[in-house]
Formats: structure tokens, sequence, C-alpha cells
């Protein structure tokens, strides 16, 4: 009897709370706002937009659309819904490259044919390393608006620019008192930071949202100095020297500072 009184008094209660909070659907009965245990895949809308746009501007430079990941520097973004409210985020870039100009030049060479080339080579190399990751709880009732606001951490590394030559020709059968350049090695900097954000997402269709973001927070960087290495060749001692100037010395920069996300406009699905 005590047990048949508890569900009297249960049921009606649990009742109560579902109607509290209830779950947004569209006419086929499909949820609309993501659930518990949901994974989600966002990129930059921005080249969506850019696109379409032009297509009415009458641009004639109308590039295809090319995704723009919604994170900085092109960072994969993902997030995990631990509850309806929270989730986790996590942003991941791992980036390279490598790339190798060829250039065909006269050859120098005493007696070679007056058509004769060689080659002169120029390869360039770089590569970029992010992650972050934060925590994001949602606000908001039973509407396809919704706010989120949380807190983030984020690393990030690159390699700037680092560009070598190879030249088809010595310097030894070139005019005396050349200098040529050998290497140039950019600036790499290395960051790390944290940031506050808040944002709004308005689902469009069931678990497919468009969205945006404010963030505030701290960050520090170090940059290396960028150097540039030069060749000459000396007919006296019939030797080849080099000499490697700096073209910028090391920094470290500190900020705190709003930002927008790069002003980025993302495209949700959740799945």
């Amino acid at each position: 009897m005590r047990k048949l009184l508890i569900l009297a008094f249960l049921i009606p209660g649990l009742n109560m709370m579902a109607q509290m909070n209830p779950v947004l659907k569209n006419r086929r009965g499909i949820a609309i706002l993501p659930q518990q245990k949901d994974w989600c895949i966002g990129f930059g809308a921005n080249p969506v937009f850019n696109y379409f746009g032009n297509m009415f501007n009458a641009s004639t430079s109308n590039n295809g659309l090319n995704a723009s990941f919604a994170a900085p520097n092109k960072m994969i973004f993902a997030k995990y819904m631990k509850t309806n409210e929270m989730a986790y985020r996590v942003s991941f870039r791992l980036g390279f490259t490598n790339d190798v100009t060829t250039f065909n030049v006269k050859d120098m060479t005493p007696g070679a044919a007056t058509d004769a080339v060689v080659t002169d080579k120029q390869k360039r190399n770089n590569s970029f390393i992010g992650l972050g990751f934060g925590i994001e709880k949602r606000k908001g009732s039973a509407t396809r608006i919704q706010g989120f606001y949380g807190v983030e951490g984020l690393i990030s590394y690159s390699s700037g620019d680092n560009i070598n030559y190879e030249y088809g020709n010595g310097l030894e059968k070139l005019d005396t008192g050349l200098i040529r350049v050998k290497k140039l090695k950019s600036s790499s900097l290395f960051s790390i930071g944290c940031r506050g954000f808040a944002g709004v997402e308005y689902f469009i269709a069931p678990k497919f949202s468009i969205g945006a973001e404010l963030g505030y927070g701290p960050s520090i960087g170090f940059r290396s100095a960028s150097e540039q290495t030069t060749e000459q060749y000396d007919f006296w001692s019939t030797t080849t020297t080099s000499e490697v100037t700096v073209l910028s010395p090391k920094s470290t920069v500190f900020t705190l500072d709003t930002d927008n996300y790069n002003g980025i406009v993302k495209l949700l699905f959740y799945f």
C-alpha cells in the first residue's frame, strides 16, 4: 500500500518535470536541439557567404568554396555534449607545407653551349601545431535560439617560413663580389593563452545551427629571431664565405584583449 502511495505522488511529479523541460521538436517529431552524448563538428561559414554573395554582384573572381575550420588558424573544431546543457570542446591542427620551385637559368660554365641551362631551386617549408580545450555551458529555453558561455585554453606553435636556395651555377662562375641569399629563416612563434567566451547559436534545422561568439582573455607569445644567410666567393683565396644577418630580434608579446574568434560565423552539425 505504501509503494502505491509513493508511485501516486511520484508519477505526477515526473510529468510536471517533463513539462518544465520540454524537448523542442519539428513537425516530424525530430529533436531540434543537441542532446546528451551528441557530437558536433563545425567549420567557418564565411567562405559560403562570400561565394553565394559574389554570385549576385557580378564578381569575376568568385572562387569555389574553400572550407575554413571554425577556430583560429583553421583548426578543426569539435564538441561533445556531456549533458544537454554542458559540452566539452576541442580544437586541433597539425599542418605542414613543403614547396619546391625550380627555375631554369643560363649555364655560366666556360665553354658551355649557348642554349645550355642549369636549374635553380627554392625550397620552402613551414609547420603549425595548435591545440585547444574548453568547457561550454548552454543557456536558453526550448527555442531555436541558444546562448552559450565558457572558458578554454589554447596553445600553438608556428615555425614560420624557412626558405633554402640551391643554385645551378657556382659563385666562382659569376661576377666578382656578387653576394646572394642562401637561406631565409623567418620568426617562429610559440603562444599560450586562455579566454572566456560567450556566443549564440540559431538552429536552422534539427541539430544544424549557425553561430558566432566573442571572447576575452590573456595570451603570451615568444617569437624567435629571423635570419638571412648570404654567401660570397673570394676569387683571391678561391673560397666561398657565408654570413648570417639577424633581420629581427627575439621578442615576447603579452596581450589582454577581446576577440571575435577571427570574425568566423560557424556552421555546426550535431549527430
